[in-house]
């Protein structure tokens, strides 16, 4: 006997193998026939005609096209591109199996379209200033065709994973015309993430996608079709009966099909050995230099004070400590015993002093643990040896690490020069701001990688931190937590009892604090006729599509370069796959799915473009050039990418597609993109000239390789600048809900900074108070509570009482409320160090001030508009 149609009522003389549905569910599709002769309209202009596909449960009336039709297509001009799930009224609380959208909805949906006219096609003419509040604005929308989703479902949020492009061109020819790139940023693990979590796991059987909202149904229900490769799967015994409890399940409210973002927990075959316990093995510089800047014990009571704070809700976390320089001070901490001190001074050929109690349970060994950072400062703080021998170090630490895996974290002030692994020293000076200098950006020899890739297999992760002037060879060293998936600090200003080290303590006690991932992998799926061509962030690639994570930190971003290789169907779809154990033990895997409409109109392309994630791509794909061939091309390579979108869209879809143009024009879409451009060729990892030590560049291109578009295109490359001497009464206080109201951004540029006013420029990496010459000293007064300040690193004081404003001081409280919440826009990574620079005052603060204006010209690069009006000259002459 045939199965029976879909919407239509189930035949009740069916073979007794096939599987029978509650009566509720039954009912629920039980004598709904179709309409037919109602047309759909196409989605987009000189779309194809609907075609069929699968039923919706939960979405009234079928259309007339058939029971089960998806509408495909481009999006017509001036309508925005958002998915739009399609609704209904279930019966007996159930969604209806074969029903679609009902043909009144669907003129409803037309007559809205046609309302909506050109307001999403809007060009724009690029002269004046930026429009900096389009930064905080939400990606362009995508407009799903109704049937898209197989239940209402909650669509991927943007800080999960976003695409450059909301609506993707069908063609490789159409994409290579509009000069815009095609690729992803993916945060699988966001701060404060609250994930929605799946009782069991299915997948297709062909290419291996997990079940999510943007499947269909068929067959009654019984089985689902792939979104990715379009086979037909069984649908699980499990989705609708519950065997233990011996009840029926209701399958349209599993996380899995109602969220985009979803979890599971890993069963055992997904398991080659039981989740490891955090583990942590601090390599702490002793050395002469260490000594020197106070390192030893600010780094030791820092680690103290976080042990509270790390992950051991299970009590299995392991800690170790190995004092560094021309020797090894490695601290055997028994369990009710004092800790002694074991030094190992044959760094050649290391072998572990004690075969147990180094690497020891946190619980247990607490007391002990407590001792020895407690003393450790004071033990070395008159060392005089010289060397560093972190090689040696670290295969101490791998000896360790070796059958659990776990984070080796490196606290440096010297150059390691002692046995394996050391470096020679490169002398910078001469070579900055020449073509020489991209080759200090290149390490020394691959020691240093190939012992990253032999951790990467052993689940273990590199953090670097490098503190003090010295010249550490960063970029050698650094390769530890490039290819580990670790995190680069770097702190040149550092020096026990100043600013810059309690900045190190607040940002390396919030970094070990944080809920990592372990031993992780991820991939990345797309639809049929889409490839990834390359990955840019800290990984290993160990297969074209696997990227190894040995540990993964909250906020971690990866991008991903797409290619089409063939005609693509009217969505595409992406889905991402995090396998990690959490830091309480446990096995689970994270899967965001993300549905993107596809069209053959250049303009949709240019409308639904998403300038913050376009900027994110290009600059990590810069970085990444000039980490392989030389900052010049890098810094070229960018430019030339931004004339060529804007040059496209001047041929594609303006009026002086050929010939010169008065103005410049860019989609409304991507009026920012030649500001982010600029503000990226000013930052510290691409910036030219000869003022950027080496070490500073290093540690600038790592954060843009790594930070999410959110927080690395505003406040690092665009900093936020705010008036504080004409705040309106309600800025900087409560608004009711717990946030705190922010003040209206200002142009980057010193044209602002009037002589009677107060200016907080805020980058995330620092904070520059910039004061008048004549500002009341009143206000100073209020501010700070002193009438006069003076130019310099200053700690910005709390003036209140206990969070309440005391009289004179309400500036002081309505300031601190605003760094504050700038920290939480930044979750907290960043504790920014303040500058005060005043306008007749110190010549190096004004030059860092200057840095930070990207409006305006200095040494490196034009100013804003002079970037504007050579653009548009080179648009005109077609050399680009």
């Amino acid at each position: 006997m045939s199965p029976p149609q879909v919407g239509s009522p189930p035949q009740m003389g069916a073979s007794s193998r096939r599987r029978l549905y509650p009566e509720q569910i039954a009912s629920a599709y039980a004598g709904q026939q179709s309409p037919q002769g109602a047309a759909e309209a196409p989605a987009y202009p000189g779309a194809p005609s609907a075609a069929p596909a699968f039923f919706v449960p939960g979405a009234g009336p079928a259309p007339a096209t058939s029971p089960s039709t998806l509408m495909q297509g481009q999006p017509m001009q001036g309508q925005p591109i958002q998915g739009q799930p399609m609704q209904g009224q279930p019966m007996q609380g159930q969604p209806m199996y074969g029903q679609g959208q009902g043909q009144g909805q669907v003129d409803g949906l037309t007559q809205q379209f046609g309302q909506m006219g050109m307001a999403e096609f809007q060009t724009v003419v690029l002269n004046g200033r930026p429009d900096l509040a389009a930064l905080d604005e939400t990606p362009p929308a995508m407009r799903l065709a109704p049937g898209t989703m197989c239940v209402a479902a909650s669509e991927c949020a943007p800080q999960f994973q976003r695409s450059t492009l909301n609506a993707v061109p069908r063609t490789d020819k159409l994409l290579k015309k509009t000069r815009l790139p095609l690729g992803l940023l993916v945060t699988p693990v966001c701060a404060d993430d609250d994930v929605a979590v799946a009782p069991d796991i299915v997948r297709c059987r062909r290419c291996r996608t997990y079940i999510n909202p943007f499947v269909a149904f068929t067959d009654g229900g019984r089985r689902w079709r792939c979104n990715m490769c379009g086979l037909s799967n069984d649908v699980p015994l499990t989705f609708d009966y519950d065997s233990a409890t011996q009840t029926q399940k209701d399958r349209w409210a599993r996380a899995d099909l109602r969220n985009a973002v979803v979890e599971f927990v890993a069963p055992l075959e997904y398991m080659v050995r039981p989740p490891m316990p955090p583990a942590y093995v601090f390599l702490i510089d002793v050395s002469y230099a260490s000594a020197q800047l106070g390192a030893p014990g600010v780094v030791a009571q820092t680690i103290r004070d976080t042990l509270d704070q790390l992950p051991d809700a299970d009590g299995r976390t392991r800690v170790a400590i190995i004092g560094v320089d021309a020797q090894l001070h490695f601290f055997q901490m028994r369990t009710g015993a004092e800790p002694q001190q074991l030094v190992v001074g044959d760094v050649d050929d290391v072998v572990l002093p004690a075969p147990s109690d180094l690497l020891v349970n946190l619980s247990d060994a607490r007391s002990s643990l407590d001792i020895v950072l407690e003393r450790f400062g004071a033990m070395f703080s008159n060392n005089h040896g010289v060397g560093n021998a972190l090689g040696p170090a670290i295969r101490a630490a791998q000896q360790m690490l070796g059958g659990i895996g776990g984070r080796i974290v490196a606290i440096m002030a010297s150059p390691p020069t002692t046995g394996e692994g050391l470096v020679e020293p490169r002398a910078e000076g001469r070579d900055l701001g020449t073509p020489r200098e991209s080759e200090l950006l290149r390490a020394q020899g691959t020691w240093y990688k190939n012992v990253a890739a032999d951790c990467s297999r052993a689940q273990i992760a590199f953090d670097t931190v490098f503190v003090g002037q010295q010249a550490m060879d960063v970029a050698t060293v650094g390769g530890l937590a490039r290819y580990t998936g670790g995190t680069l600090l770097h702190y040149p200003a550092f020096m026990a009892g100043r600013p810059e080290a309690v900045r190190f303590s607040s940002e390396f006690g919030q970094h070990l604090a944080g809920a990592a991932g372990l031993e992780a992998v991820l991939r990345v799926r797309a639809s049929k006729g889409l490839r990834m061509s390359a990955y840019y962030g800290h990984f290993f690639l160990r297969s074209l599509d696997l990227l190894a994570l040995p540990s993964v930190d909250p906020g971690r971003c990866y991008a991903v370069d797409l290619e089409i290789d063939e005609t693509l169907p009217p969505v595409v779809y992406f889905q991402t796959a995090l396998l990690h154990t959490t830091a309480l033990g446990e096995r689970r895997i994270r899967v965001v799915t993300q549905a993107v409409p596809t069209t053959d109109n250049a303009h949709s392309v240019f409308h639904h473009a998403d300038q913050s994630a376009i900027a994110a791509l290009l600059a990590k794909k810069a970085v990444d050039r000039a980490l392989s061939a030389r900052l010049e091309d890098a810094r070229e390579a960018l430019q030339h990418k931004t004339l060529e979108i804007l040059g496209a869209f001047k041929t594609l879809c303006t009026q002086a597609s050929s010939g010169a143009a008065t103005q410049l024009q860019a989609p409304r879409a991507l009026r920012l993109l030649p500001l982010l451009t600029l503000a990226t060729l000013k930052h510290p990892a691409l910036r030219g000239g000869n003022n950027v030590r080496v070490a500073d560049r290093i540690a600038a291109m790592s954060l843009v390789l790594t930070l999410p578009p959110e927080t690395l295109l505003q406040p690092l490359l665009v900093p936020r600048v705010y008036a504080l001497h004409e705040l309106e009464p309600n800025v900087g206080l409560d608004d009711g809900s717990g946030s705190v109201v922010m003040p209206q951004l200002l142009p980057l540029s010193a044209e602002v900074l009037a002589p009677r006013g107060v200016f907080l420029v805020y980058s995330g990496a620092d904070a520059i108070l910039w004061v008048g010459r004549d500002v009341d000293p009143s206000m100073i007064a209020s501010l700070v509570g002193e009438p006069h300040v003076q130019s310099g690193v200053f700690t910005f004081p709390d003036l209140s009482d206990n969070g309440s404003p005391r009289p004179g001081f309400e500036l002081n409280m309505r300031t601190n409320n605003l760094l504050r919440a700038l920290s939480l826009l930044c979750h907290g990574m960043w504790a920014p160090p303040m500058f005060v620079c005043r306008e007749d005052g110190d010549q190096q603060v004004r030059l860092l001030l200057a840095q930070r204006l990207v409006e305006d010209m200095d040494t490196a690069a034009p100013s804003y508009s002079q970037f504007l009006n050579q653009m548009r000259d080179k648009i005109n002459r077609g050399s680009f």
